[in-house]
């Protein structure tokens, strides 16, 4: 698998990403705490049908902020991307976000639909969570430790272990507090094809919250897949892959 690697100086931040595969684009939005490399197991399926942008999001992995510059809020990352995707003269594209990746994915097809073929959610923020930062602080710690998790792959492991204090607590306290359900209506206004993941033991996300967004979100397609945790990428790639690629091919 060629993979080409590029790095881009767009509204401040260094954004760099991973372009691998051949065919219709596909997206993936990693989630918080993590780095695009959690999408690692998948790529071997995904990339035999569809051409793979893999992005990390600012401050995590190999993307970096310009300056001395705050770090940024999560709502700022949609309209970064939509800049990015129409950089890159992307359209019609597929778009998965995981978590926190979830949540930028549900505000970037709201806000630019005419980007956007088909949408697929896992264990994706989005709806309020109702906690307190540190109960939430404690689910995360529970979550990353998780049997159904499955390993991670070493770069993953390397960009979780990078300090990153002042991020992960502003990304930790929105997370808190974020609702995108103003979002959601929008969204489920436009019917965009829609797949909702849910790893059934998840302790960050519950499956509760999963019934919550499909509630929000009707015609989405609602997969429950067993015995995994919060990151089902990484415990059952080869299952998930077979699930989103069934999916996106009933777009083609």
């Amino acid at each position: 698998m060629q993979i080409a690697t590029h790095t881009l100086l767009l509204h401040g931040y260094s954004l760099h990403y991973r372009v691998m595969g051949v065919g219709s684009p596909l997206v993936l939005i990693h989630g918080f705490g993590v780095s695009g490399h959690v999408w690692h197991r998948l790529l071997p399926y995904l990339t035999q049908h569809h051409q793979v942008f893999v992005i990390d999001l600012p401050g995590y992995g190999r993307s970096t902020y310009r300056g001395t510059r705050a770090p940024w809020r999560l709502r700022e990352m949609a309209p970064l991307l939509v800049a990015w995707l129409r950089h890159m003269r992307l359209a019609d594209i597929h778009l998965v976000g995981h978590s926190m990746g979830g949540a930028i994915a549900i505000q970037l097809a709201a806000h630019a639909p005419e980007l956007v073929k088909s949408l697929t959610l896992v264990d994706a923020a989005g709806m309020p969570f109702r906690s307190t930062f540190p109960a939430l602080a404690l689910r995360s710690v529970h979550s990353f430790s998780q049997r159904g998790n499955g390993g991670y792959p070493l770069p993953l492991l390397r960009d979780i272990l990078r300090p990153r204090l002042r991020l992960f607590l502003r990304g930790a306290l929105q997370m808190t507090t974020s609702d995108f359900r103003t979002e959601l209506v929008t969204l489920a206004s436009h019917v965009k094809p829609t797949l909702l993941l849910w790893g059934e033991q998840d302790v960050l996300v519950p499956l509760a919250l999963g019934r919550e967004l499909h509630h929000a979100l009707p015609h989405a397609t609602f997969v429950v897949i067993p015995s995994s945790g919060h990151r089902p990428m990484l415990a059952q790639p080869a299952l998930m892959s077979g699930i989103v690629l069934a999916f996106l091919g009933e777009q083609a």
